[in-house]
């Protein structure tokens, strides 16, 4: 006979095959067949329902049996192993209460994690003779708990540091209640023997039956109200693809309004009563229903922005082959043509021969170019893939060992992967790094002409747009009219929502303010992009920074003026962030929450996307590239003991950075000071750690540090970081949504660290090709234009000169 939870969805169906076993209202479960459905479904589940009864009554097999066989199964194996123990105060809501000091408040035991199965996607979808529908059905928790503190966060929506805060807060926020002496009555309405014994200890207690059968209900009512916040409880269900979402609502609601007047659910063959008055709900969302013939959740209608960006690559396929075949002709045929006209320059940008023997080549470029930044690079790029790849832990079904890692599980050495966000900071600092050290070279070289100051300063901004615009749209096009299409899964919703947001929102993003803009600023298009909008930003203001440091040094030849009005606005930005963290009460780091601190935080964009709380990284960026352009070219005498000093005080800095929050992590425990001084100057610290290894190694004092990060095998690593950058996340997404999700997966280290070996490898690959395909030539085309405008500028200005700076009056 039919076993059901139904505080689990109740879809464990145990069918027998003796005929007089049969209940057809069991069926349902699985396929609407109760209240105002329509016509269609009703029929094709009617006939789903003969169909199994068929197989099970004269062993015909059917297509309806593989649809069956499609559905998860919850409760799943593992289901009790993983739980909680959480305190409850069932007075809380209420003035008057009946209930003992001693009895009223309980510890519920609770399940997490194990509370996801997504059937199988591909099984149901490819039954030939029946139209199917693949649908994720979730328990929802009843409207009576409305007010209830936690909150469900939206199955489409990817791990991220603030979902992972969020559940951080709540599944720390239990551990804290647990650290007491547990002399509360333990109740675990799994087992009947323990409500049983708590209804004996009611009823010395003198209360009525009535109240205690009201006080069950509302015990019960906690239980699958916090296992389906907490959890998210769903399963892949098959469904007849005549029946609408509404149809399948509309069943569960009629069967749990009926199963709520009399379930029985038998745990180890023990019947155990439940009747509820509350209305927990069992939905599917169109959202994350699928259909053979819509398995990618696009438009039937293909989009014209998608048709927009197959042009533009089938134009770039093109010129990509004429390109290639040319410069391969050239190569071949020996031929010495140095002067070309505009359009052959123009076609071999987009070489695929020449483009890939400069990424793929590992000759030093020079000490003039920061050697050792393609080693830091690289390494940053991969601590950024190696964070985000252990986000999908947390689609794994065993949620509580995930948690336990970003709560200290993990051990100390682990911090380095649950505190990675400093890796974001050292590409800040690079960049910074080398905008300024470029600028300053050639502002020396405009001197006083103020003509070439003015070209110079336009250039500015004009070759950033450019260079990063270019190649950054163009994936862009990949993500929305590429990615989709090619492949699906039960959370394929994922990528084709990111693919709509990117269409309707992707002008913020070539605008560089989808993070500031209300609008914008949870759109989900490229999320790791919000480092390009404070990177841009940096950029456009920076020259109030960088343009005084030039002049007070070409005026005075001192460096008094510029360091001083560098560490003015070093302290001003610092003076901000401090004022920031102190006053809204800022955890230290983002995916953590703690008690003690209350945060307060009421700014519309957040503190860890928000550029004025990330400038200081950029503003040593500046010092260093100001220091590295004024020593260019000059040996620089360090004390031996003074490096060795300078060295130990980087590491530790560094380490302190990364690792110093482990007993906060641990204990959920840290003062307000702390926080606000973590918050700080954390990035000040980090990033003067790495500005010491870069100006130690540039100098000749870096030692075998310096041999490792200017290694020329990560000179062609480095050249694919941008395009990894923009692209790695889409990928991690893509597994996770269409193999990650399509069985029951528990997370271990192992696979942790094998998925992120794949998802690097395959990022690089990737980054490759669209490095080779649109980076390149679109840096190479953008200089070109760039050098044929400026051309006859530059002759013009060698004839005529223009008054400039007025040039500084020398002694006698």
């Amino acid at each position: 006979m039919g076993r059901f939870w139904i505080f689990l969805l109740g879809n464990l169906l145990s069918i027998s095959s003796a005929q007089d076993l049969i209940d057809p209202a069991q069926f349902a479960w699985i396929t609407p067949l109760l209240g105002d459905i329509s016509e269609e479904c009703r029929n094709a589940s009617e006939q789903y329902r003969d169909d199994l009864i068929a197989t099970l009554q004269y062993g015909s097999l059917t297509e309806a049996i593989t649809m069956f066989d499609s559905n998860g199964r919850l409760p799943m194996e593992g289901f009790l192993s993983d739980y909680i123990e959480i305190p409850i105060d069932l007075c809380a809501d209420t003035d008057e209460c009946f209930l003992p000091v001693a009895l009223s408040t309980i510890t519920l035991k609770l399940p997490i994690g194990f509370s996801n199965h997504p059937g199988h996607f591909e099984g149901c979808l490819g039954v030939k003779e029946i139209e199917t529908k693949y649908c994720a059905v979730s328990l929802r928790t009843p409207s009576s708990m409305s007010a209830f503190p936690f909150k469900q966060t939206p199955a489409y929506q990817t791990p991220s540091l603030k979902n992972i805060a969020r559940l951080l807060d709540e599944y720390t926020s239990i551990k804290r209640l647990l650290n007491h002496n547990n002399v509360f009555p333990l109740v675990d309405v799994l087992d009947p023997e323990s409500i049983s014994k708590y209804k004996k200890s009611l009823s010395n207690s003198k209360i009525t039956e009535e109240e205690i059968d009201k006080l069950i209900d509302k015990i019960l009512l906690f239980f699958m109200s916090l296992y389906a916040t907490l959890s998210s409880p769903s399963i892949g269900m098959c469904f007849p693809q005549s029946c609408t979402t509404s149809d399948i609502n509309e069943n569960y609601q009629v069967l749990t309004e009926l199963a709520y007047e009399d379930v029985i659910i038998t745990i180890n063959g023990n019947p155990f009563p439940v009747s509820l008055n509350a209305n927990l709900s069992i939905m599917a969302d169109d959202y994350f229903c699928y259909t053979n013939d819509d398995r990618s959740k696009m438009p039937e209608k293909l989009p014209g922005l998608n048709i927009f960006f197959y042009v533009i690559y089938i134009v770039i396929a093109v010129l990509i082959l004429s390109g290639t075949a040319y410069d391969i002709f050239l190569v071949k045929s020996a031929t010495q043509k140095k002067t070309k006209n505009f359009s052959e320059k123009f076609v071999l940008c987009f070489s695929a021969y020449t483009n890939g023997k400069h990424l793929m080549s590992t000759k030093s470029v020079g000490t003039d170019h920061l050697d050792c930044l393609n080693g830091i690079r690289f390494i940053s790029m991969t601590w950024v893939v190696l964070g985000h790849s252990f986000l999908s832990a947390f689609n794994a079904r065993n949620i509580g060992a995930a948690l336990e890692l970003f709560t200290g599980g993990g051990g100390f050495a682990f911090e380095a992967i649950v505190n990675a966000l400093p890796s974001v900071d050292t590409f800040f600092l690079m960049s910074a790094t080398l905008t300024t050290y470029i600028l300053l070279k050639e502002l020396e070289k405009a001197g006083s002409d103020l003509s070439k100051h003015t070209i110079t300063f336009i250039m500015y901004y004009v070759h950033r747009y450019l260079r990063i615009t270019m190649p950054y749209v163009l994936i862009m096009g990949v993500v929305i009219a590429v990615l989709p299409y090619l492949y699906s899964g039960p959370g394929w919703v994922a990528i084709a929502y990111e693919s709509d947001q990117c269409s309707s929102m992707g002008w913020a993003n070539l605008l560089y303010v989808q993070t500031l803009l209300n609008s914008t600023m949870n759109s989900a298009c490229m999320g790791v992009t919000w480092y390009l909008v404070d990177d841009m930003i940096f950029h456009w203001l920076s020259p109030i920074i960088v343009y005084p440091m030039f002049i007070f040094f070409w005026r005075t030849k001192k460096h008094v003026l510029g360091l001083s009005w560098w560490f003015f606005s070093m302290t001003c930005f610092t003076a901000g962030v401090f004022y920031i963290a102190y006053s809204t009460r800022l955890p230290p780091v983002e995916g953590l929450q703690f008690p003690t601190l209350e945060t307060d935080y009421t700014y519309k964009v957040e503190f860890y996307f928000v550029p004025w709380a990330r400038y200081q990284a950029y503003l040593v960026g500046i010092l260093l590239g100001y220091i590295l352009h004024h020593t260019r070219g000059k040996a620089v005498k360090i004390n031996e003991v003074v490096n060795i000093i300078m060295w130990q005080v980087a590491f530790l800095s560094a380490f302190a950075v990364v690792y110093g929050l482990y007993d906060a992590r641990v204990t959920s425990e840290i003062s307000l000071f702390s926080a606000t001084m973590y918050n700080t100057f954390q990035r000040i610290a980090w990033n003067c750690s790495v500005a010491w290894v870069i100006f130690s190694c540039v100098k000749g004092y870096g030692g075998i540090v310096n041999d490792f990060l200017s290694w020329s095998f990560f000179a062609p690593l480095a050249r694919l970081t941008f395009c990894a950058y923009l692209i790695h996340m889409n990928l991690i997404q893509m597994f996770d949504n269409s193999v990650i999700k399509s069985f029951p997966y528990d997370f271990s280290m192992w696979t942790s660290v094998w998925f992120f070996l794949g998802s690097m490898m395959i990022t690089l690959a990737v980054a490759f090709g669209l490095a080779l395909v649109f980076e390149s030539p679109s840096v190479r085309v953008e200089k070109l234009i760039i050098t044929t405008l400026l051309q006859p500028i530059l002759q013009n200005q060698s004839q005529h000169k223009k008054p400039g700076f007025p040039k500084k009056k020398t002694p006698g």
